[in-house]
């Protein structure tokens, strides 16, 4: 099932389709600087899981709202895994 067919409703992203074969992934938690809980950590290697049996979808891209792009893990909430951290950056690296 192609992404843009889901109902694509994340807590602290949202998701765009800026061009036919790309997929946007915008943080949007600027009050904490786009860090990245634990519970959003799980939604995203979700997303991308589902980002890589698209293949209507060649290009991934993250970007974060207002002045930062993402600070890293939430360490004042419950912490998000370095595991999944790292999963995000090498499976968006690798993925394309």
């Amino acid at each position: 099932m192609s992404l843009r067919s889901r109902s694509l409703n994340f807590r602290h992203f949202y998701v765009s389709f800026p061009q036919d074969r790309i997929v946007q992934v915008t943080l949007n938690r600027p009050e904490k600087l786009n860090c990245i809980d634990k519970a959003t950590s799980q939604e995203i290697k979700e997303f991308w899981e589902l980002f890589d049996q698209d293949e209507s979808l060649w290009v991934g891209i993250i970007t974060g709202t207002e002045r930062a792009f993402c600070t890293g893990a939430d360490l004042q909430g419950k912490l998000a895994t370095p595991y999944s951290l790292f999963y995000i950056v090498i499976f968006s690296l690798d993925n394309g």
